[in-house]
């Protein structure tokens, strides 16, 4: 298989690439680069017009399979990430059997390379069943496959057992990806607890409560040397933490936002709206402003899109009731380029970095870059084509997104994967 993609805008972040390329791939890897490469190839795809950037990598996505193939399942969710221009996903191990052994890694290993569809790395959890108790078998599921360990959903509560599970993951040489979260503070919360809140009169969550849980989780990881990636952070205190960490020389630590957490605020919820309820929840503006500068400063390494599909009787409930999260890997990047590229936030390279060179960076892989002889995971956006999201044209089995009916630019075209296209112009690529 050969495969010439001419006339694109080549963006990589990470060669401080940013001209009109052309890119040559052969036996599934990038062989040349260049501009008016002179080879022949099997196929070709003119992308004048359009910007050629490294596969983006998503490394926090619900798969719900094994255990909820009715939410969504591998394939599914590997679609969904191909039409979001997304070629490589970490799937937390919430599933059922949680993946807290070697049998459920395994399995999900194998079941995303008989699709074949995009790279999908497992991650296992940090504590048997997630209950925050007794340490899984960490060293086991990292020799399974498992990238990462989390207990995603679920913060490790008692501080002892967390500093263990550090202690334990620098030995072994593998990524803790904490969710932060002080139960004792949650006390039942199911939005931001605000102006917004009170006027639906339903609980809120204090924003201290993610704060209180950012600072542990840093302390413990100075303390133990443990790798430490923050998931899902959305207030200013987690910002300040973050970012004072790193001023003092914290290189263990990296941290990641939602696109959410930067694009849309508590005033989604209003109507009762159970497809803007998620955690951690979305904030007010004082907090967003703070996440887009942590963005621009670089306190904030990578985003993520929390993709947690749901089916839909689970949220048509009352608010309190419904299931929290939603769906985002076809949204994402149209969300980045919308909402933080578009208003000038940052420039549209910046934004690439935090879905491509950034997560790959943190996960150690040889992924998000477009280097001769790389990996050829690729995306091609048309980054000036408006649409407005329509849940009936969703891969993803879930159908739950605050963005319904939200206009956003920047759409993918093609998506490629080890040199083969699998998403071409709205189609999945048998």
């Amino acid at each position: 298989m050969s495969l010439l993609i001419k006339n694109g805008r080549v963006v990589d972040p990470k060669n401080n690439i940013d001209k009109k390329l052309d890119i040559y791939i052969e036996k599934w890897k990038i062989a040349k680069i260049g501009k008016a490469l002179k080879v022949k190839a099997k196929k070709t795809i003119d992308a004048e017009g359009l910007v050629v950037t490294p596969g983006l990598i998503d490394m926090q996505v619900h798969l719900r399979e094994p255990g909820r193939e009715d939410r969504e399942t591998i394939e599914t969710g590997s679609k969904a990430a191909l039409a979001g221009g997304v070629t490589s996903i970490v799937c937390m191990p919430n599933v059922t059997p949680i993946a807290d052994n070697q049998t459920v890694i395994e399995f999900i290993t194998k079941r995303s390379r008989e699709l074949d569809l995009v790279n999908v790395y497992p991650t296992g959890a940090i504590t048997k069943d997630q209950e925050g108790k007794r340490l899984a078998e960490i060293n086991e599921v990292k020799k399974s496959g498992a990238i990462a360990v989390t207990d995603d959903g679920a913060d490790v509560q008692h501080e002892g057992v967390l500093k263990r599970a550090m202690q334990y993951c620098n030995t072994c040489d593998i990524l803790l990806m904490s969710h932060c979260e002080t139960e004792n503070l949650t006390e039942g919360g199911c939005m931001h607890e605000g102006w917004v809140s009170t006027q639906m009169g339903v609980p809120g969550t204090a924003a201290v409560s993610e704060d209180m849980a950012v600072y542990k989780n840093i302390l413990l990881a100075e303390e133990t040397g443990a790798r430490l990636h923050l998931l899902h952070n959305s207030t200013a205190g987690a910002m300040r933490a973050i970012r004072e960490a790193k001023k003092r020389g914290s290189k263990n630590i990296t941290a990641e936002v939602t696109v959410q957490h930067f694009s849309l605020s508590d005033e989604e919820c209003l109507g009762y709206n159970t497809n803007a309820k998620m955690y951690p929840p979305l904030r007010s503006d004082d907090h967003i402003k703070a996440v887009i500068k942590a963005i621009q400063d670089d306190t904030i390494d990578a985003f993520t899109t929390d993709h947690a599909p749901h089916i839909e009787p689970d949220k048509l409930l009352p608010f309190q009731d419904a299931a929290m999260g939603f769906v985002g890997l076809e949204t994402s990047f149209a969300s980045m380029n919308t909402y933080l590229v578009k208003p000038g936030h940052v420039d549209f390279s910046h934004g690439l970095k935090k879905m491509t060179q950034g997560p790959a960076e943190i996960l150690r892989l040889d992924k998000g870059h477009l280097s001769i002889w790389a990996d050829a995971d690729i995306a091609i956006f048309d980054l000036n084509k408006k649409w407005t999201v329509d849940e009936k044209k969703f891969f993803s089995k879930g159908k739950n997104s605050p963005y319904i009916g939200k206009e956003l630019t920047g759409k993918v075209l093609f998506t490629i994967v080890g040199g083969k296209v699998k998403y071409q112009k709205g189609k999945i690529v048998e």
